[in-house]
């Protein structure tokens, strides 16, 4: 038997529960906690083919008629269903919600009368994994494995799960708690995966210069903790970037592997050997069969689901638009063409499932939306397919893979030009490889599943393509300090900027009034400007991650509010040195540029 406190990586726990069939899980919020138990049950259900029984505590008080239990008796009715079926037949039974304090100095295979000793205690002779979940409490800490940054990396996990089921909204309120609880635990590696993470995100949200900027820091404090893994990846998701443009750049992916394999990262390996693969597959006279065969078999070795299912997503991908050249079916003609697409299908059926299990909804909704396309008897026999696909883009808030679903369903323009939906959130150069097939269907670039981007800011409306600025004033932030950090001001510049049809164009600007708020944890001063006076704000974080900033354009001389602004800066974590683990120092006070 084993007690294990804080639970910093999945595959470490997965290692633990394998080995001993006990797990104790603490130190986290019940979300959290509850997260990591779920998800360490599934990977050892899932492989050894065994169900999964979930019980809380607080449950056995809760029954009909026996709400006036105490907590002893309530512990004992757990210990006592434990016995039963779960202990006699082989399964993974998960117990949340054990009192911190009947966790308190339980050494390994011993019984003192708490709860956990009794869970212990009925488990000893059985072939069952069992994982509890212990409250936080931290008064009980002491008899916890000392672990300050514990938190922060449970934190960067979950983060790092949003992130990998295509959902990035939820990972950036993460991100900004664990870089506060890596800095207060002084733990520099942990501020570099908390970078990295913010950087993954941007790529994933489309915001390309942000990601470039916080990627390249973050390879940097890996190189300056010693933390080649974490390099790896970071070259990854920077050669990542580049496809967005529509030049991937395979080299790169192959040297992110190289570093992966040197330190033994397997997992690591895996992935950037499948984004290689990716970059490459398009090109004449590639092996990609072969290669995505490799590909997979390798994320078998590690068990990677969402890497397996990413993988036969992009081999089904390949394998439907294949001239013929591929070898399948002999000389390519119409049974060649019949016997490809029942491969794609049977490929693309299985990333589906794999998603499914994975929890991954951008991986789910891509796959359904290429299945559709390439395999139009599958469409035909669903007639709300494009509803059912927009449903789930729609819930990660993926507007992005929603335009895509509209113009498969719509077909080509008649001018050529990409829908504005799809042009307003895309480069040109991606959009530029988009190709049709002579049925009508799109070939949508490989990149474009890498990304949810925003609409660019002052993009204009289909309407206005005919005369683009030409009568209207915009707004213009530049930020003039570059990699913002907590409690150190940095400049920002405000400018009204008319187009050549607007009047201001030919005669001086109005006094107008610039006025700027924070959103956040932020001081901004000072609290108004005069753009014609060339206006500029001093911007004071006090906490790493990403800040929302509003700016009012206003009229003084009628009071009429011109224009209302809103912008995202992100603000990495400082790094003065050595850390030592402290207390929280007090907030200094805004220093004046």
């Amino acid at each position: 038997m084993s007690f294990v406190g804080h639970i910093r990586d999945l595959a470490a726990a997965r290692r633990e529960l394998e080995t001993r069939r006990l797990l104790v899980v603490g130190g986290a919020p019940d979300a959290d906690r509850s997260a990591f138990l779920d998800a360490v049950a599934r990977e050892v259900a899932d492989e050894a083919g065994l169900p999964v029984y979930r019980f809380r505590v607080a449950d056995a008080g809760d029954r009909s008629g026996e709400a006036g239990r105490t907590p002893g008796e309530a512990a004992d009715a757990v210990v006592e269903a434990c016995r039963g079926v779960f202990v006699v037949h082989p399964c993974v039974v998960v117990v949340d919600g054990v009192p911190a304090g009947a966790a308190d100095a339980v050494p390994t295979g011993t019984a003192d009368g708490s709860l956990l000793a009794g869970l212990i205690s009925a488990f000893a002779e059985s072939e069952s994994f069992l994982l509890v979940g212990s409250t936080d409490a931290r008064e009980g800490a002491s008899a916890l494995p000392s672990d300050g940054c514990a938190d922060g990396w449970a934190l960067l996990a979950r983060a790092a799960v949003h992130c990998d089921r295509g959902d990035p909204r939820a990972a950036g309120p993460l991100l900004r708690r664990a870089v506060e609880a890596h800095q207060v635990a002084g733990d520099r590696r942990g501020e570099a995966w908390a970078v990295f993470l913010y950087g993954r995100m941007c790529r994933l949200r489309g915001r390309a210069e942000e990601a470039r900027r916080l990627l390249h820091i973050a390879r940097e404090r890996f190189r300056a903790v010693g933390e080649t893994p974490g390099e790896a990846w970071a070259c990854g998701e920077l050669a990542r970037l580049a496809t967005r443009s529509g030049a991937p750049d395979p080299d790169a992916f192959a040297e992110a592997r190289r570093l992966h394999e040197r330190v033994g990262d397997r997992r690591g390996a895996a992935w950037a050997h499948l984004w290689w693969t990716v970059a490459r597959a398009d090109e004449p006279g590639f092996p990609w069969r072969e290669e995505f065969t490799n590909v997979q078999g390798r994320f078998h070795e590690v068990s990677d689901r969402l890497g397996t299912a990413w993988t036969l997503h992009h081999h089904a991908l390949t394998l439907a638009r294949a001239d013929g050249t591929d070898g399948v079916g002999g000389t390519g003609g119409t049974g060649g063409t019949g016997e490809r697409r029942r491969e794609a299908d049977r490929l693309f059926e299985g990333a589906l499932a794999l998603f499914e299990e994975a929890d991954c909804p951008h991986g789910r909704a891509w796959t359904m939306l290429e299945y559709a396309l390439r395999s139009p008897a599958h469409r035909f026999l669903n007639g709300e397919w494009a509803a059912e696909i927009r449903h789930v883009f729609h819930g990660i808030g993926d507007e992005a893979g929603e335009a895509w679903v509209d113009l498969a369903e719509a077909g080509p323009s008649p001018d050529g030009e990409p829908p504005y939906e799809l042009a307003c959130r895309y480069p040109t150069a991606l959009l530029d490889t988009l190709g049709w097939t002579e049925a009508g269907e799109p070939l949508i670039p490989r990149a474009a599943r890498d990304t949810q981007p925003e609409p660019r800011p002052g993009f204009p409306r289909p309407g206005d393509r005919d005369r683009p600025d030409d009568s209207r004033a915009h707004v213009r932030l530049t930020l003039l300090d570059d990699v913002p950090v907590p409690d150190v001001p940095a400049r920002i510049a405000l400018q009204v900027v008319p187009g050549p049809g607007h009047p201001w164009s030919t005669a001086p600007l109005p006094p107008l009034t610039a006025r700027a708020t924070s959103l956040g944890h932020a001081e901004i001063d000072p609290a108004h400007g005069v753009p014609a006076d060339g206006a500029e704000f001093r911007f004071t974080p006090h906490r790493p991650g990403s800040h929302r900033l509003r700016f009012t354009v206003e009229d003084p001389a009628t009071g009429t509010v011109l224009q209302q602004i809103e912008a995202e800066i992100d603000v990495v974590p400082s790094d003065p040195g050595p850390h030592r683990p402290t207390a929280p120092a007090p907030r200094p006070p805004a220093r004046r540029a």
